[in-house]
């Protein structure tokens, strides 16, 4: 129970630190754009809902600086910051003249998604496992998770705990590959009154990879192989596979 805690302190620790050094990663410099159309309303919010504050006339420019869902959030040359719908930018200009592509939303948040939380199911050492997982992206190419698995085998049950870090190296393709690396913690416990032994903690260091599958909106399918090394006290480690299949939502 001991090395439970001790590797929950460790992986807490990790995931602090990687979401601190996340601050100095993915802030959008924002683009300069000129308003071609006769006029743009600024919002107070993000939604039709919000009242009109302030309205763009044609020929000024404006900075857009960030995004949510269809609406992007904008600075004009006084200072005012508001919201502006995505239909009002389709005729909007660069500063040197050139066309300013607003990418569909769906593809855009895919791509630059930041939270992700999934669940599925599949093999732990043969037996049957059922997995979570929450993961936080850094930049678009590089993300930490935190993983959760509890295994359901004839003589033993096993949990495992995990923190990873995560290389997808074409985030922006519709079926994307990434690897995997990490460490943790598992705890196996006997499921059966013919094995008379103690709950058993090793130390585990994880590579893997698999496939995501981009489904539309906010939703993801991921396919998954992991090789666990549990690293006993005996004279040999033990090697661990795991299959895993399961959705994911981001935002």
């Amino acid at each position: 129970m001991d090395l439970m805690k001790h590797h929950c302190q460790r992986i807490l620790l990790f995931l602090c630190l990687a979401l601190t050094a996340a601050s100095s990663y993915g802030k959008e410099k924002g683009v300069d754009v000129v308003v071609t159309d006769a006029y743009a309303e600024v919002h107070t919010g993000p939604g039709r809902g919000h009242p009109v504050f302030h309205v763009i006339e044609k020929g000024e420019t404006v900075h857009l600086f960030k995004r949510h869902t269809d609406w992007y959030r904008a600075r004009t040359k006084e200072g005012k910051v508001g919201w502006i719908h995505r239909d009002e930018l389709r005729n909007t200009l660069g500063t040197g003249g050139e066309i300013i592509e607003f990418n569909e939303v769906d593809r855009e948040q895919y791509r630059k998604r930041k939270w992700e939380l999934g669940v599925g199911g599949g093999t732990f050492s043969g037996s049957r496992a059922f997995h979570m997982y929450m993961g936080y992206h850094l930049t678009q190419n590089l993300s930490t998770e935190l993983r959760f698995t509890q295994a359901f085998g004839s003589f033993s049950n096993s949990k495992l705990l995990a923190a990873n870090i995560v290389h997808e190296p074409f985030p922006q393709w519709n079926v994307s590959p990434f690897f995997t690396l990490g460490s943790g913690v598992t705890r196996i416990s006997p499921s059966s009154d013919i094995v008379q032994t103690e709950d058993r903690e090793n130390s585990v260091l994880t590579v893997g990879g698999g496939f995501l599958f981009y489904v539309s909106r906010s939703f993801m399918f991921r396919l998954e192989y992991n090789d666990h090394t549990l690293l006993t006290q005996r004279e040999n480690n033990e090697e661990v596979d795991e299959w895993k299949a399961g959705f994911s939502v981001f935002f």
